[in-house]
């Protein structure tokens, strides 16, 4: 067996099960585990006012007109000053006069009216500011001219209801329909129109949306949720963006993060909200960008309690990560930040505190958002008065980190990002924001020629799996002994090997396209790479979800977790040898998507144009 040297940027914290010979394995980790933060704050920093500096209001997502009302002094107490006003105009194709029972009554007689109107009436007492919230829970079909005359009666109410109950303005959640955001979501068929067909029926249609409510309610502060990268949700909030800029409406639109849940790392923060400017200044017209800069912000979004919508009331987050977090939002978010208050609305003004399961003190969390303290030490401060101007000088060198644009398979789909700093050279970096700009527009940006990914392999599987990902654990005969003329017992029946070769030009593997869709099932992945002479390498990969990978015999990689398969997640530095060595990558999947994502480049993200790749060893 040919020794490899591994170095590495950051080091995974610990490599479970390695086999062969003993090896230094080092992994940079793009995409945290589920619930985990980005990174662990930042220690030693100092809190407090920053001169200058008057924080945002926390809106909290969200309340209803009732509990509003019942409520809005203490929320006001706990500091709080804005609300996401929620349960009246529920979904887009809702009739907002019909929420009280009683869709004959319209205006003054309306109940739900009457509730808002009240609730909006007490928080401007308070000095406090409310938002209509609208979902998009139902589909869109975006040729329907019909159903478009329906939707755009339904904007119209919903911005006659916000201004005369007197609330500041509205908030629209794009989330849930975000099958839709994809060229190859099952509903569209190509029949009659093409993708950038397509494209241009999302933008028409929601410029309409914005021209309507602007109509009824010029004045408004416009929020929209959530960030939607390079999707065809992007197509939503640049028309919204376009058409607030062609009026000048004052209100401004403000977008506001989900991304940011767990950044508990002020890096991390500030990093992100580089990278949104940065890719709305690539995505507006020039009229549009001086329009975000100057009228428009990121409100940075932040969940406290609870872990993926399970009914629990202890934290998701440590008292300090929660602070840094906080504060980092309150530095870059000019006028918003929020709080996604899911099963925890009652906690966050110590009401039942008694079902709090915390270790720490639940008035420790409260004194987050009450205090709004800051972060003081340099150069923090003069970084966020940069990103509240969105001026776009590069940041990298202080924060060590910078804006990347991925691709997630099965499909692709390019996806902003935060990366450590200087795992591309700029001409790569450009390379591929140039190529994740086509995807909106209907192009067809080919990724693996562009990136040199892998995508011919001998594969096997399905192998049986219990729940989660015990797969990943478990020690099936491909890791112990590499013979492509074995059979195996799995999932459904005998396997063998069988060749994989995608036709098309996507950058990733689509093992459910291959073996058929299987949850909580496990596949192998076998080619032989040969390289002319010793050289430093990078073997770059993105598994979805848990993953390993051996070279030459010798675990190099291990991610036990749910993950998506993003190109160039994660990065294996190692020296590899002259001649031909096989890779070897175990991918367990929890639930749906099923692939990997896999490539070898040099230190600056460049594939090597010398290597070769095979399916046996040549």
């Amino acid at each position: 067996m040919t020794a490899m040297t591994l170095t590495c940027t950051m080091v995974l914290a610990a490599m479970l099960g390695a086999t062969g010979e003993a090896l230094d394995a080092a992994v940079v980790l793009r995409m945290p585990p589920p619930g985990a933060e980005t990174s662990p704050p930042e220690p030693g920093l100092a809190y407090g006012p920053v001169e200058g500096f008057v924080p945002p209001r926390t809106i909290v997502f969200s309340v209803g007109p009732e509990e509003l009302e019942a409520d809005a002094e203490a929320w006001v107490a706990h500091g709080v000053t804005a609300f996401f006003l929620d349960f009246i105009a529920r979904e887009w194709s809702s009739d907002i006069w019909a929420r009280d029972g009683k869709p004959w009554t319209i205006g003054e007689s309306d109940e739900s009216f009457q509730a808002a109107k009240r609730a909006n009436a007490k928080c401007a007492s308070l000095g406090a500011e409310t938002f209509l919230k609208v979902s998009f829970d139902n589909y869109f079909e975006w040729f329907n001219d019909l159903m478009w005359q329906q939707a755009y009666h339904n904007f119209r109410q919903f911005a006659i209801f916000a201004r005369e109950t007197g609330c500041t303005g509205l908030a629209l959640d794009i989330e849930y329909v975000g099958e839709q955001y994809r060229f190859d979501w099952d509903g569209y068929t190509y029949e009659g129109y093409t993708k950038a067909g397509l494209a241009n029926a999302i933008r028409e249609r929601m410029t309409r949306v914005a021209e309507i409510l602007y109509d009824e309610f010029p004045d408004m502060v416009f929020l929209t949720f959530p960030e939607q990268g390079l999707g065809l949700g992007s197509i939503i909030h640049t028309a919204w963006l376009e058409e607030a800029a062609r009026r000048n409406a004052p209100g401004g639109v403000h977008y506001c993060t989900e991304h940011t849940y767990r950044d508990t790392n002020i890096r991390d923060v500030f990093a992100y909200t580089w990278a949104i400017n940065d890719l709305f200044h690539r995505l507006l017209t020039p009229r549009a960008w001086a329009y975000w800069q100057e009228r428009c912000s990121i409100a940075i979004g932040l969940w406290p309690f609870g872990f993926n919508y399970e009914n629990v009331f202890e934290p998701g987050l440590s008292v300090e990560q929660y602070r840094q977090g906080y504060a980092a939002s309150l530095m870059v978010s000019q006028r918003y930040n929020w709080i996604y208050s899911h099963n925890c609305r009652d906690l966050l003004i110590n009401r039942n505190a008694d079902k709090y399961t915390g270790k720490e003190p639940l008035q420790a969390f409260l004194d987050v958002v009450q205090k709004k303290e800051m972060v003081t030490t340099a150069p923090y401060p003069a970084l966020a008065a940069a990103l509240r101007a969105r001026d776009l000088r590069d940041y990298a060198p202080e924060l060590e980190r910078m804006p990347f644009v991925g691709f997630v398979g099965p499909n692709d789909v390019p996806r902003l990002e935060v990366a450590p700093a200087g795992l591309w050279d700029r001409d790569e970096l450009e390379r591929c924001w140039a190529l994740a700009l086509q995807y909106p527009r209907g192009g067809e940006p080919h990724l693996r020629q562009a990136f040199g990914t892998v995508t011919d392999w001998m594969v096997i599987g399905p192998f049986r799996g219990a729940e989660g990902f015990t797969g990943h654990h478990a020690v099936y005969p491909p890791e112990e002994n590499l013979d492509f003329s074995a059979e195996y017992d799995g999932a459904g029946g005998t396997l063998r090997w069988q060749e994989l070769r995608q036709a098309d030009d996507r950058a990733s593997v689509n093992l459910a396209g291959a073996l058929g869709a299987a949850d909580h099932a496990t596949a192998y992945a076998c080619c032989y790479v040969t390289s002319p002479g010793e050289r430093k390498a990078q073997f770059r990969i993105g598994t979805n979800d848990a993953g390993k990978m051996w070279v030459n015999g010798t675990l190099v990689y291990d991610y036990p977790h749910e993950g998506s398969a993003l190109l160039d997640r994660d990065i294996v530095n190692l020296t590899l040898p002259a001649g031909t060595v096989p890779v070897l990558i175990k991918v367990t999947n929890g639930l749906l998507n099923w692939g990997f994502v896999f490539r070898v480049t040099d230190g600056s993200g460049r594939a090597m144009d010398d290597l070769v790749f095979s399916l046996t060893p040549p």
